[in-house]
């Protein structure tokens, strides 16, 4: 069978979102008013840097602040489920990170869930919100090699990296 045109259009920007060509690609494939924000409940909660809800221009700005302190990595996308009815995407994937000048390998392994515009014109779909569920101990860890290399992290800095004690 075929699948849709809409199947289609999500699987193609949850595969993008999961390994963007770049930092450009990531941001063109999200709408103007997109969302990021981090899962799960308890540990956001506890943890007010994972807490902000972000904008394009924050989630750009949390991007671009984390990327110094890590070196090349790669990726692996497991799995990716598609729900057209919902206009959902599930992303079950790993990171594997590497802290910047730092020998040992991190595997984050995460879901993303990401919801989609309602636009009636399929190629017009973006994403429009983004949540991460990260595997905190692996975030602490990958924290940790980064504090013990380069210090302290910068203030302007969120997401798993600023984790500790996991």
């Amino acid at each position: 069978m075929v699948p849709s045109a809409l199947y289609q259009k999500l699987l193609d920007l949850s595969k993008k979102h999961a390994d963007p060509a770049s930092l450009e690609e990531i941001l063109a494939i999200r709408s103007p008013d997109a969302i990021h924000a981090w899962g799960h409940r308890y540990l956001v909660t506890r943890n007010p840097l994972l807490g902000d809800r972000m904008d394009n221009e924050a989630f750009k700005a949390h991007l671009c602040s984390t990327g110094p302190y890590l070196g090349d990595g790669t990726n692996k996308v497991h799995s990716i489920t598609i729900d057209e009815h919902q206009r959902t995407s599930v992303v079950h994937m790993s990171y594997f990170l590497q802290a910047a000048k730092a020998e040992e390998v991190v595997e984050q392994d995460l879901i993303w869930t990401l919801k989609f515009t309602e636009d009636e014109d399929v190629d017009k779909i973006l994403i429009k919100e983004t949540v991460e569920f990260i595997d905190a101990a692996a975030s602490s860890r990958l924290g940790e090699i980064i504090r013990s290399i380069h210090g302290e992290v910068t203030e302007d800095v969120r997401g798993g990296i600023t984790l500790r004690g996991f």
